[in-house]
C-alpha cells in the first residue's frame, strides 16, 4: 500500500470515528529525553486586524480573550472558538515532511528523509506515516486527571480540558483539525559552515544554525509554497523533520538546540510551525508546538511572569502564554484509536496556571492545573518562580 492510499485510508477511517463512542483507558505516564522548543514572534498585524481576517476568512479561525484577576489583567488570541461563548470550530491545516540534506565537512551528504522507512523504528515505519496515525491527526482516548472528554485529536481534547469547567463540558466546544497531506518539501542542501551532524545510526542527529533555517523558511519556502497554494493564511501549516533540530552555535559542539517552534507572520497572517520526529519521542515535540500555536497563534500571548518549571530555569522568568514550555519533557503514553502504537505527547499547562492567583480554583479539568495532573496550583510570581 502506498504512502498515498495509507493516508487517505486513514483520514477516511478517522472521519468516520471521530463521531463514535469510544471506551476510555488511563494514560501511563512515560519520561522522555529532549531538546527544548522554542518560539519566534514575526506578525506584522494587531490583535484587531488579525481577528478582522480571521472574520474575514482570509486566516485560520481564531476568537479574543480577556482575564482580569488579582495577578493583572491580560488579553490574547486563541485559535478556534471562544470557550467563553463555545462553538465548534475546524481549522484547516497541511502538514508537510521536510526533507534535509547536510554536508558534512569531509564532502559526504547525510538526507534525513522523514518519508523513508526508518530502520531504527519497531516496524521500519517512517516518521510521516508515523504522524499521520498519531493522535494529533486521529481520535484517541482521552482522560485528563480523571474526567473522561471523549474520541478527540490530542490537541483539541487537551483545548476542551483547558477550559473544561467554564463550558462544563459543553461538546460544542470543540477545535478540530482537518489535516491535509502536502508533498514532501526538500530544503535547500545544507553547507557544513551552516548544519553539522553527531552519532551514527540510530543516534545520527542533524543540526542547523538556527539564523539559517529560519531565514530560509521565512524567505524561500514559506512564500514558495504560498505562490504554489499549498499553504494559505486560511490553513495553519506544520512541518515534520527527522532527527534534524536547530542551534544558536555549531561550534565546537551544538548548543541553543531547538527541536521545534511555531512562528507567525505577514498579513493577512500565516501560522506555522516546525518539530522533529525521532524513534524514541515520536510526536512529543510535535505535540508541544501544536498545542502552544492554538494557545498564542500570533506569539503575542502575555502572561503574569512565571519561571523555574520546566524550561524556563531559575533565575530566569518568562511572561509568554507558552503551554508547552512549563512541563517540557514531561510525557505521556497515548494510542490512537487506528494505531496499536504508543506515542509520546507532551502534558501541557492550562490557561489556570499562567493567569490565576494562588486562591483561584483551576477551569481546567479535574481541577489541576496542567493536563495529567503535574501542576496542583498555579504559577508563583517570577523571581522566583515555581507552582503553588
Amino acid at each position: 500500500m502506498t504512502r498515498r492510499i495509507v493516508q487517505l485510508a486513514a483520514i477516511a477511517a478517522f472521519t468516520a470515528l471521530s463521531v463514535a463512542s469510544l471506551s476510555f483507558a488511563q494514560e501511563p505516564v512515560s519520561p522522555q529525553r529532549d531538546a527544548t522548543q522554542g518560539v519566534e514572534s514575526g506578525t506584522e498585524v494587531t490583535i484587531d486586524d488579525a481577528l478582522a481576517q480571521s472574520e474575514s476568512g482570509a486566516t485560520i479561525p481564531l476568537s479574543r480573550y480577556s482575564f482580569s484577576g488579582s495577578r493583572g489583567s491580560y488579553k490574547g488570541v486563541l485559535v478556534g472558538g471562544n470557550p467563553w461563548n463555545p462553538k465548534p470550530a475546524t481549522i484547516n491545516a497541511v502538514w508537510i515532511p521536510l526533507i534535509i540534506q547536510i554536508k558534512k565537512s569531509d564532502g559526504t551528504v547525510v538526507t534525513f528523509d522523514p518519508t523513508a522507512p526508518d530502520s531504527c523504528d519497531p516496524n521500519d515505519t517512517s516518521p510521516a506515516i508515523r504522524f499521520l496515525f498519531s493522535p494529533l491527526v486521529l481520535p484517541a482516548n482521552l482522560i485528563f486527571n480523571g474526567v473522561s472528554v471523549g474520541a478527540f485529536q490530542y490537541i483539541d481534547g487537551f483545548m476542551q480540558a483547558e477550559f473544561w469547567n467554564e463550558t462544563g463540558g459543553s461538546s460544542s466546544y470543540s477545535n478540530f483539525i482537518t489535516w491535509v497531506d502536502g508533498a514532501p518539501v526538500s530544503f535547500p542542501l545544507v553547507s557544513s559552515s551552516d548544519g553539522t551532524v553527531t552519532g551514527t545510526g540510530c543516534n545520527e542527529e542533524g543540526y542547523i544554525s538556527k539564523s539559517f533555517f529560519s531565514s530560509t523558511m521565512k524567505g524561500s519556502i514559506i512564500p514558495s509554497l504560498q505562490a504554489a497554494g499549498v499553504i494559505s493564511p486560511a490553513k495553519f501549516a506544520f512541518f515534520l523533520t527527522k532527527n534534524v533540530q536547530t542551534a544558536s552555535t555549531l561550534s565546537p559542539s551544538p548548543s541553543g538546540i531547538g527541536a521545534g517552534a511555531h512562528f507567525a507572520g505577514g498579513s493577512p497572517v500565516q501560522t506555522w510551525a516546525w518539530a522533529r520526529y525521532n524513534e524514541t519521542s515520536d510526536v512529543s515535540t510535535a505535540s508541544h508546538e501544536v498545542g502552544e500555536w492554538m494557545n498564542d497563534p500570533l506569539v503575542t500571548n502575555s502572561t503574569p511572569a512565571w519561571g523555574d518549571e520546566g524550561e524556563i530555569k531559575f533565575p530566569n522568568c518568562s511572561s509568554k502564554f507558552e503551554v508547552g514550555d512549563p512541563l517540557n519533557h514531561k510525557n505521556v503514553l497515548l494510542k490512537s484509536v487506528l494505531s496499536p502504537y504508543e506515542y509520546h505527547v507532551q502534558e501541557l499547562a492550562f490557561f489556570s496556571w499562567f493567569y490565576n492567583a494562588k486562591s483561584a480554583a483551576s477551569i481546567g479539568a479535574g481541577g489541576k492545573f496542567s493536563s495529567h495532573g503535574k501542576f496542583t496550583g498555579p504559577s508563583k510570581a517570577c523571581p522566583p518562580g515555581g507552582t503553588y
